[in-house]
């Protein structure tokens, strides 16, 4: 059975179920979360951010974070607790959450999330960042949780022995070259433009060489008096002109991509 509203009140009332909790944040069958004042940025190794009064969030564009509530749950051994995260952060970037804290669970809630955005993301203290809704169980779970959470421990564990390098998986017949794996990542209209890119330095450059190499068989011919100074600058010429054909060939060949 989920708790209405009303349950929801009275279990907050008669128990420590929440602890720092705003009673406008029951709504229907849930109560909203808010954000507190400590976080964490995954992406900077687990770097924990303690906020001042009136400092907020900072989610930079990739990077993944874990956003710790204000309020505190003291979860009955008869109850489990769903979490999901609010429609209005994922529709700015942060991506969808859905976890829980099982029967027994004591301590402020971490809400792990990504912003996959290309935007700077703002998070004030306060601000709702997930529902909660709470299922009566048929009775008391007999191995409840046990043990420190990571708020309270200070740190956020991360597995990291499941995190690999390039170097580490390189020899899986799944994963491609690095170039080919690092390009995969980025949107298709941003990776056909750095190809574009690679293919234009590279036509560029041996049109160029190809320029040097014509000069200095013309200038050497010169100097050994095999033409005169009129074919010398007659090559000079083609090799220029050969440069501006490969750049006209280079803007067409874009243009029609």
């Amino acid at each position: 059975m989920t708790l209405n509203d009303r349950d929801i009140f009275n279990a907050i009332k008669n128990s420590r179920l929440i602890t720092n909790f705003d009673a406008k944040g029951i709504a229907g069958a849930c109560y909203e979360l808010r954000m507190g004042s400590v976080y964490y940025d995954l992406s900077e190794g687990g770097k924990r951010f303690e906020l001042a009064k009136g400092e907020q969030v900072l989610i930079k564009p990739g990077h993944r974070v874990v956003l710790i509530t204000a309020e505190e749950l003291t979860v009955p051994q008869n109850l489990l607790v769903r979490v999901v995260s609010k429609g209005a952060l994922f529709s700015i970037g942060l991506s969808p959450v859905s976890t829980y804290a099982d029967p027994g669970f004591a301590g402020n809630l971490g809400i792990v999330t990504q912003n996959i955005s290309d935007k700077y993301i703002l998070l004030p203290q306060g601000e709702p960042i997930a529902k909660a809704d709470f299922t009566q169980l048929s009775g008391d779970a007999e191995r409840p949780y046990k043990g420190q959470h990571g708020f309270q421990a200070g740190i956020w564990p991360i597995k990291a022995h499941l995190q690999k390098d390039y170097a580490d998986v390189s020899g899986d017949k799944r994963v491609n070259s690095e170039k080919q794996e690092a390009l995969a990542l980025l949107p298709s209209a941003t990776r056909t433009a750095i190809e574009r890119l690679e293919l234009t330095i590279i036509l560029t450059l041996a049109a160029v060489f190809l320029a040097i190499a014509m000069n200095a068989i013309f200038i050497f011919l010169v100097e050994g008096k095999v033409l005169d100074q009129f074919w010398g600058i007659v090559g000079n010429l083609l090799a220029s002109g050969l440069i501006g054909l490969v750049t006209i060939f280079i803007s067409i060949f874009r243009r029609n991509k």
